[in-house]
């Protein structure tokens, strides 16, 4: 998870390692924050938690 805006850490570097693209790795960027997404958009950053418990239930 990260922030759409974030300038101190480069997302980039998670997109291009394999292991960082397949289950039960979910990436989510969250629109409206920067480093501190879980203080700038918490709804969003409960959600991507939702979401990502959900497959972990399902996967189980």
């Amino acid at each position: 998870m990260s922030g759409a805006e974030d300038h101190v850490v480069d997302q980039r570097l998670w997109g291009e390692d394999p292991a960082f693209g397949r289950p039960p790795v979910l990436r989510r960027t969250i629109e409206g924050a920067a480093h501190f997404p879980w203080v700038e958009n918490p709804g969003a950053v409960r959600a991507a938690f939702a979401e990502l418990t959900a497959s972990l239930s399902r996967a189980s």
